[in-house]
């Protein structure tokens, strides 16, 4: 397979800069604090690394409000330092994707500050603008999504923050400015783009009012009470994503996309995958499922059941909007080594979060420490997603920085780190194996998955197959011992209990690889 295809084969993991390691001592974690780890990165066996927002922010989205496309904030460093990280990270054969936050800018970037200054002005229709409010739509991070801009008394449209604007993806120079950006990173050598949101980028040319919906949370929080049938997902946005493919390919860079979408209705990044469109996008099914083999089969089943022919998989179990999964599926380090087997073995590209490796959980925070906007404004309902972006435990003391950390560390630091991994029961040493087997094992490189005809009660299970191999995967769900009948097979490839013998019965939460 080719170069090109490494995002098919590999692995990719994801880094939240701020969080990663600081060199400077200011707190905060920059790029060239995150070059001096890049042998843990290495070592881990994936194959690219993917940075959450580097450029140019205000920081009011941490960074998911960009004032400079072209350029690094400097908090995080300079372009030379993301020159020299992304020449490190080639040399050590891994790949570099950046967050592409194209949906909306800060209200501090040029294109907005000359769009706001007055009604004739050359980038006014770069975002969307209207003399009064022209419907219902409501901003994901709470309240209405439009806001009265002093200047010239009109109202313009954003889909979090107000100030994120959004774009104008109608525009057509608005596409082409977009497009200069990812040329623009492509020669510098960066391999692709996550794209945030990117459902989000064209809305109905008439900016209709959602249909109202009914949800016990709408009263609070006007989001979940519509159907967002006009401020995202058109149906000719697969002619925009055509375009970025277009670039992406010209420079054999991969695109992949993060849908905004509501819980259990991620089938929909499936529509946006393809050949002409994006590589990959993420269906976060698996990630909102409950720990038993039934709900994961559904999951697992509802992505690969939804994808073209052209498509491709992608599974996620924690990221850095989303509750950590150790925290969130319970279970201790076994069950956490369990998701790992089932991220790891099935068709299609894994995506870890930094810290998954060690068994991070969810930090436990205060509301004094709480600097995420969403969790400031819904607490306690909802803490927001500070929990999930606590700096990485290096070593018993942290190791993060040397200052004050600009989120605590986890309480569990002292005996959950880096340093702690000897021991070959460890979870690092499960996602280093798992990544070493996927590698060298042509049936989970490559394999067809067979599902078994009957699902056990307790016991995820699957196949996959190859010409020349058969490996079947189990995963035990439960708190107890399981013995599985059936074809046990002829070798254990990998178990997270160490288990060596086909005939052993499943330990609790023990996932297993075996020949077959």
């Amino acid at each position: 397979m080719s170069d090109a295809a490494w995002w098919r084969t590999g692995a990719v993991y994801q880094i939240y800069p701020r969080s990663f390691q600081d060199s400077t001592g200011n707190g905060i974690g920059d790029l060239p604090g995150l070059r001096s780890r890049l042998d843990w990165v290495e070592q881990l066996g994936v194959s690219a690394v993917w940075l959450s927002p580097v450029h140019p922010s205000p920081q009011a989205d941490f960074g998911y409000d960009v004032a400079d496309y072209c350029d690094v904030d400097p908090i995080f460093g300079s372009l030379a330092d993301m020159d020299q990280l992304i020449h490190d990270c080639h040399a050590r054969g891994l790949k570099v994707v950046l967050d592409g936050v194209f949906n909306h800018t800060s209200d501090q970037h040029a294109w907005f500050t000359a769009s706001r200054a007055d009604k004739t002005n050359a980038k006014r229709d770069w975002y969307i603008w209207r003399d009064t409010v022209p419907n219902n739509w409501k901003s994901t991070f709470g309240g209405t999504a439009w806001t009265q801009d002093p200047a010239t008394g009109s109202y313009y449209l954003h889909s979090f923050l107000p100030a994120q604007p959004d774009l104008n993806w109608r525009n057509p120079d608005v596409v082409d400015a977009v497009l200069d950006v990812l040329r623009f990173w492509f020669e510098r050598g960066v391999d692709g783009f996550r794209l945030d949101v990117f459902n989000s980028y064209l809305k109905h040319p008439d900016l209709p009012s959602n249909p109202r919906r009914w949800h016990p949370g709408a009263l609070a929080y006007g989001y979940v009470g519509q159907h967002h049938i006009h401020d995202r997902d058109q149906s000719d946005l697969p002619e925009v994503l055509g375009r970025m493919r277009a670039v992406a390919d010209e420079f054999g860079a991969v695109l992949i996309g993060e849908t905004l979408d509501e819980k259990f209705r991620y089938d929909r990044a499936a529509d946006f995958v393809g050949d002409d469109q994006l590589h990959m996008a993420f269906h976060f099914a698996l990630l909102h499922s409950r720990w038993t083999a039934k709900k994961l089969a559904t999951a697992i089943r509802s992505q690969l059941n939804a994808l073209p022919k052209d498509g491709w998989p992608t599974w996620v179990l924690s990221n850095h909007d989303f509750q950590r999964h150790p925290t969130r599926w319970g279970g201790g380090d076994e069950r956490a080594k369990a998701a790992a087997v089932i991220a790891l073995t099935l068709p299609g590209t894994p995506f870890l979060y930094y810290g998954e490796e060690l068994g991070m959980a969810e930090g436990r925070l205060k509301r004094a420490d709480i600097v995420d906007p969403p969790g400031i404004r819904f607490w306690p309902v909802f803490k927001g997603r500070d929990g999930a972006r606590t700096p990485m435990q290096w070593t018993s003391e942290g190791a993060f920085t040397t200052g004050i950390p600009w989120l605590p560390l986890n309480p569990d630091t002292p005996w959950r780190h880096a340093e702690a991994t000897a021991n070959p029961l460890s979870i690092v040493h499960t996602y280093r194996a798992l990544l070493a087997l996927r590698r060298n094992n042509e049936a989970l490189r490559s394999g067809a998955t067979i599902w078994p005809d009957t699902d056990h009660a307790d016991v995820l299970s699957w196949q996959r197959v190859v010409a020349s191999e058969r490996v079947r995967v189990l995963v035990n769900t439960v708190d107890r011992s399981v013995l599985v009948p059936g074809e046990a097979g002829t070798q254990v490839l990998w178990s997270t209990a160490a288990v060596t013998d086909v005939r052993e019965p499943l330990a609790p939460n023990e996932g297993r690889v075996v020949r077959v």
